[in-house]
């Protein structure tokens, strides 16, 4: 496969180095800046540089685009340009995305004809197959997950991203979890200390789960490489422990031309996309509130957003009416006009209306996700 990156996001660096140093692929076109320029420019990578950013996407001798850009509104907007030029796309998603940016990301993959695949930290979990998405734990034999993240950086930007990279693993064990209880530690000078993060299932749940903890600690020093990977251990119902290992860097390109090929797979890798979205909020909201806070989860279905804009198109469709009726009445009582023209008004009075009632028939045509699986 030929790839394509654009982007100015570091985070995109190991893919990248991934794919210059790939024999079975190749990186054709880049279009860098910023801190990913600056890191190719450090490691001297050589690779092709593109004058803008659609010059690299657009080329026509390009399979799969990658797309790294930390400004949400420019990326979603760089996805759908390549989405509409039949790219297979990979996202890597921006450090202040949120479960708008995956609602946003789902909207184009339905519009698209190619892949779209949100490139998740948990690529880095050795065991996770290619054509999989999550683990596939069984919850009846697992007692609990666990998980702790060291923080080299406590800024509230490297925090957010640890929480995100921390609750993605857990999620991969696939387990719908609803509910998130968020604990913080600080220091006397504000400083963190240690923040705990519960996810677990209602008490009214069909099938109760096993509950996932994740640990977050500043490290306080620099980490070597076997310090920086993470194991994330599974205690099991007969008393035992699985250790499932999360690389430091993960091997993603093989993995990428495997989901792409699949809309369904790429539809799964999306839904998990908004679950982490979903839960890093819950997190959010639970440390504001100080309490447990209940999940809600957006399936992010075209069905939705047509049931929404019709709902607002019947609001102001209804305002019309009524107004448009009382300056009907105004204006046939005080001014004398044609038969004719009295005809136009009321034709352009119900006009609305009746387009609004047709609009509905297209109802069976948006396009639900949740029938995918």
């Amino acid at each position: 496969m030929r790839f394509a990156i654009a982007g100015n996001d570091a985070t995109a660096f190991d893919v990248l180095r991934e794919l210059a140093g790939s024999s079975a692929h190749s990186l054709v076109r880049c279009a860098l800046s910023g801190q990913l320029a600056a890191a190719v420019s450090q490691a001297s990578i050589p690779v092709f540089l593109a004058a803008t950013v659609e010059d690299a996407l657009l080329a026509g001798d390009v399979d799969i685009v990658i797309v790294a850009i930390d400004d949400l509104d420019e990326s979603l907007r760089i996805v759908r340009a390549a989405s509409q030029a039949d790219r297979h796309v990979i996202v890597i998603p921006p450090a202040l995305c949120s479960p708008a940016y995956s609602f946003e990301l789902h909207l184009i993959l339905d519009e698209s004809q190619c892949g779209i695949m949100p490139l998740l930290p948990r690529t880095a979990i050795t065991e996770l197959p290619l054509a999989a998405v999550d683990l596939g734990l069984d919850e009846l034999t697992t007692r609990q997950l666990s998980l702790e993240l060291s923080l080299t950086a406590t800024s509230p930007l490297e925090l957010r991203a640890t929480v995100i990279r921390g609750l993605d693993y857990l999620s991969a064990a696939g387990f719908k979890f609803t509910q998130v209880t968020a604990l913080e530690s600080n220091a006397p000078d504000g400083s963190l200390i240690s923040r705990l993060i519960t996810l677990s299932a209602a008490t009214t749940a069909e099938k109760p789960l096993p509950p996932g903890t994740l640990t977050i600690k500043p490290s306080g020093k620099p980490s070597t490489a076997a310090e920086r990977e993470s194991v994330l251990q599974i205690s099991l119902n007969g008393g035992g422990v699985r250790t499932v290992t999360i690389a430091e860097t993960a091997n993603v390109v093989d993995r990428i031309v495997t989901v792409c090929q699949s809309r369904e797979i790429c539809g799964k890798w999306m839904d998990a996309f908004s679950v982490t979205m979903e839960l890093a909020e819950a997190v959010s909201k639970s440390l504001r509130r100080r309490r447990t806070v209940d999940v809600h989860f957006d399936s992010g279905s075209e069905k939705g957003v047509f049931k929404s804009q019709m709902t607002a198109l019947g609001c102001g469709v209804l305002t019309f009416m009524m107004l448009g009726m009382v300056a009907y009445l105004i204006v046939a009582q005080l001014v004398p006009l044609p038969d004719n023209v009295l005809h136009i008004l009321r034709i352009l009075w119900i006009t609305p209306l009746v387009l609004f009632l047709i609009a509905q028939v297209l109802l069976p045509l948006a396009r639900d996700r949740g029938n995918r699986e």
